[in-house]
C-alpha cells in the first residue's frame, strides 16, 4: 500500500539528479587522456604528421589512470616542430565556464605552454579568444585553474593547448614538452550567497 508513494519518490529522484549534476559535467570528450588512437587521443586533433614528425603522444607520467598527453617540440625537416592538441564544437552554455588540469613543463629556452579558448557563434565566427600561459616548470605535476567570460552569442568553442616561444626571436626548442592529464572543462554551479 506505501509501495507507490516510494516509488514515485525515487522516480522523481532519479529523474531530477542529472539535472541537478548538469552544469558539473566535464563538456570534454577523452579529458582524461586514456583512450589513444596510434599517438592522437582520441578527440582531439593533433599536429602529428603519421610516421613522418610526432609530437604529440601519449605518456606513462601522470597523475591519474594510466597515461597523460604530451606535447613537445621536435626538429622536423628542420623546423621545430610544436605539439598541440585542439578539441573543436565544444557546446558552451552558461555565463562563464571553468578549466581545470594537471600540467608537468619542461622548458627549454624559456618555452611555455598554452592555453586558448575560442568562442564562436553559431555561424562558426569567432566572437571572443581567451589565453592563458603555464609557466611553472619542475619535476612535478602543478594544478591550473581558469575561468573564461562566455559572450552572450556563443554556441560553441574550440580548446587548444599547445607550446608556444619566448624568445626574441620567436623560436621554439627541442626539448620542450608539456604534459597535460585531468582536464575538465565545466559549467560551474552558481555560487549561494553568502559563499566564500
Amino acid at each position: 500500500m506505501h509501495r507507490f508513494p516510494l516509488f514515485f519518490f525515487l522516480l522523481l529522484f532519479s529523474l531530477a539528479s542529472p539535472a541537478l549534476g548538469q552544469s558539473e559535467k566535464n563538456l570534454l570528450k577523452n579529458g582524461s587522456f586514456e583512450e589513444f588512437v596510434g599517438d592522437d587521443p582520441s578527440n582531439w586533433e593533433t599536429t602529428n604528421i603519421p610516421k613522418l614528425c610526432v609530437v604529440v603522444s601519449r605518456s606513462t607520467r601522470r597523475v591519474a589512470g594510466d597515461y597523460s598527453v604530451k606535447c613537445e617540440v621536435k626538429d622536423c625537416f628542420g623546423t621545430n616542430i610544436p605539439g598541440m592538441i585542439a578539441q573543436k564544437k565544444i557546446p558552451v552554455s552558461g555565463e562563464i565556464m571553468e578549466l581545470s588540469f594537471s600540467y608537468l613543463l619542461t622548458s627549454v629556452g624559456g618555452d611555455v605552454g598554452f592555453v586558448s579558448m575560442i568562442f564562436q557563434n553559431s555561424e562558426g565566427s569567432t566572437i571572443r579568444m581567451c589565453e592563458e600561459r603555464l609557466t611553472t616548470s619542475g619535476s612535478t605535476f602543478a594544478d591550473f585553474t581558469a575561468t573564461f567570460p562566455v559572450p552572450d552569442a556563443a554556441a560553441t568553442g574550440e580548446l587548444k593547448i599547445a607550446l608556444l616561444a619566448t624568445s626574441k626571436d620567436g623560436s621554439l626548442h627541442v626539448g620542450s614538452s608539456v604534459l597535460v592529464d585531468r582536464m575538465k572543462l565545466i559549467v560551474p554551479s552558481p555560487k549561494e550567497e553568502g559563499a566564500p
